[in-house]
């Protein structure tokens, strides 16, 4: 299960599925819910991702769980979005809503244990700054299963070297820590008893500032990255400009 903790303006998402803290349908649509419900509380700024147990942050999708007979049609009108049906059961479903996801909030990843398949894509593409312990391993095996993709679903391209993205994806090895560090999949490598109150202190840091400039920050960054330089600057000088109207706004004059 997700269950959402407050602490303050801290959120703690809580993955909680023993043994290996898989995803199965219901817990996609449960950790979708939740992000909706984190992303939509005025008190709360920041969140911290975290999962139960020693032996995996997620161990990605749950291969055993039951997909639905659909027919040859039915999959293509699901996977283009071309069906109103929204069962927990939907593959793919709540798990394409939740990358769709507007990230209004930075959330951070407290990694220990294996991080692999569609737990390291939802780390890749929910989480803002991540923190993993030595014996964290980053991994995506679904080649090993006949199945590609996760390149491209993760945008890899935009977060680590072409090289270590391909010996990712292509091999299906686990990569330790230290690879996660050296190729920027992770921001720091702390001890295990470490964990927990360096994602804190992050938090609470972050929770310090005002909510407006941490959802411009964002929100700034996902709408520039892929523009020229000009471009840039004109998305972020509008993005200021409506701040300082937030902060400087006074009453009208009156006639």
């Amino acid at each position: 299960m997700i269950r959402l903790e407050r602490t303050g303006a801290v959120a703690h998402i809580i993955l909680d599925n023993p043994p290996v803290n898989v995803f199965d349908a219901r817990i996609h649509k449960q950790f979708h819910d939740t992000l909706r419900e984190f992303y939509s509380d005025p008190f709360l700024k920041v969140g911290v991702w975290r999962s139960t147990g020693d032996k995996a942050f997620c161990a990605g999708d749950d291969i055993k769980s039951p997909r639905p007979d659909l027919s040859q049609s039915e999959i293509i009108n699901r996977h283009f979005g071309a069906t109103a049906d929204q069962s927990i059961e939907t593959y793919p479903g709540w798990e394409r809503e939740t990358l769709r996801l507007v990230q209004t909030k930075p959330l951070i990843a407290a990694v220990h244990g294996a991080c692999v398949g569609q737990g390291l894509l939802y780390m890749l593409m929910m989480t803002q700054l991540r923190i993993a312990t030595p014996a964290a391993k980053f991994g995506f095996p679904e080649i090993t299963h006949g199945m590609g993709g996760a390149a491209g679903a993760s945008q890899m391209a935009q977060q680590i070297p072409y090289t270590a993205a391909m010996q990712m994806v292509l091999t299906g090895e686990l990569m330790d820590a230290e690879f996660a560090l050296r190729n920027n999949l992770v921001n720091e490598v702390v001890a295990s008893e470490d964990l927990l109150p360096r994602a804190v202190a992050l938090a609470e840091r972050i929770a310090g500032f005002p909510a407006l400039a941490l959802q411009v920050e964002l929100q700034a960054y996902e709408r520039t990255r892929h523009l020229n330089r000009d471009m840039a600057l004109d998305v972020v000088e509008d993005m200021y400009r409506l701040q300082r109207l937030a902060f400087d706004a006074k009453p009208p004059l009156s006639k």
